[in-house]
């Protein structure tokens, strides 16, 4: 480390599955981008069972645990929030960090309400704060270019932005009732956990979504907890939506965790009057794109391998053509946040976005009920 890189201490809000690839992204960030301006220090991290914090604290690399946020929140000693509970905690955790002048990374959806999400944006813009908010397929090189190419002009007026999000992890029956099937604490199901990211790509690349017209469905009504206690799911399993964009564009977006067959499968085609874009993440070490530019006489779609040049790829590698992973995305992410910490500049995506995104969720939520078409306000 530099001796003039400043220090920041990092407090981690829970201890699942994303506070492991989120520590992974802190504790790797300097490994693959060098001196990064800032020097996380990974100071405490935080589950209301002691024993469980701590047992995630030596385990990802905290130098203390503990059971209560707030002290976390409030300690001088911390600079981030780093948020990864149950959606339904962001709300109360995030809007007091921001109170506290804590710099905040949440995770996705951002709040279980557009208006939580509008309280968060507003506490943290009012203190100044820098944050960030974990749609980590953004980072992707491929989607990176497909924005320049956007930019550019190379796919002309934009016309339709067709979007999937599967995978199988919840189709059997036996797979335990959690807080993601508990809609007090997660919010929306498939729709907020997968259709979310969806929804970010279609905004990063389209634009604004003005109305959607939205169904979703509940597959497995019932599930055992890990006691064995049964419980009614009422979150969607899938959903499917159609979507109106501010510019005339319009698209498509699916999300589903019982999509047999699709173990995992993140993909878009973005088609314009000039040119189109096939993406997926299982082949995130290609872009396919189809351009007018490339001569009159051609059809069908060409392949672009990634490298050095599309985006932060060549922080990891030094030839083009190797699939970047989630855990790399979000050491992409984390890199994003600090720039933006040490520039004093708001990163991408912050709350505001994460709130437009909201929006477009809860759209899609009061169309299914309706069963109308709805303005995303």
């Amino acid at each position: 480390m530099n001796k003039t890189t400043k220090t920041v201490g990092i407090g981690l809000i829970g201890d699942g599955l994303m506070a492991k690839e989120h520590s992974i992204a802190w504790r790797n960030v300097r490994a693959v981008f060098g001196d990064v301006g800032l020097e996380p220090r990974l100071v405490a991290l935080v589950h209301p069972t002691l024993e469980r914090a701590q047992a995630a604290a030596e385990q990802y690399g905290f130098e203390r645990a503990s059971d209560s946020w707030q002290d976390i929140v409030n300690d001088p000693e911390i600079d981030i929030i780093n948020i990864v509970t149950p959606n339904a905690f962001h709300e109360e955790v995030a809007i007091a960090a921001a109170r506290a002048g804590k710099h905040i990374w949440c995770e996705k959806p951002l709040a279980l309400t557009v208006e939580g999400a509008q309280a968060m944006t507003e506490a943290a813009e009012a203190a100044g704060v820098i944050t960030q908010v974990g749609f980590t397929y953004l980072q992707n090189p491929g989607i990176t270019l497909a924005r320049q190419l956007i930019d550019a002009g190379e796919l002309g007026e934009l016309i339709s932005f067709t979007g999937f999000f599967s995978a199988d992890t919840m189709i059997d029956p036996d797979v335990p009732f959690t807080w993601r099937t508990d809609r007090a604490r997660a919010g929306g199901g498939a729709l907020g956990d997968l259709g979310s990211h969806m929804i970010s790509i279609a905004r990063h690349l389209v634009g604004d979504v003005a109305r959607v017209s939205g169904m979703t469905k509940i597959v497995v009504p019932e599930r055992n907890d890990n006691e064995g206690i049964r419980h009614t799911v009422d979150n969607d399993d899938y959903s499917l939506s159609l979507l109106e964009f501010a510019n005339g564009a319009i698209g498509s977006m699916q999300a589903s965790r019982v999509a047999v067959g699709r173990a995992f499968e993140v993909s878009f085609t973005l088609t314009g009057t000039r040119g189109a874009i096939r993406f997926s993440q299982q082949d995130s070490h290609k872009l396919e794109v189809s351009l007018d530019s490339d001569g009159l006489n051609t059809h069908g779609f060409r392949t672009i391998e990634l490298g050095p040049g599309h985006g932060d790829y060549e922080a990891l590698w030094p030839m083009a053509g190797i699939n970047i992973g989630l855990h790399e995305l979000k050491i992409f992410e984390v890199k994003k946040f600090i720039d933006a910490i040490v520039a004093g500049t708001p990163s991408s995506p912050d709350f505001r976005e994460a709130w437009q995104i909201q929006k477009v969720i809860d759209a899609v939520e009061i169309s299914d009920q309706q069963r109308a078409w709805c303005a995303v306000s």
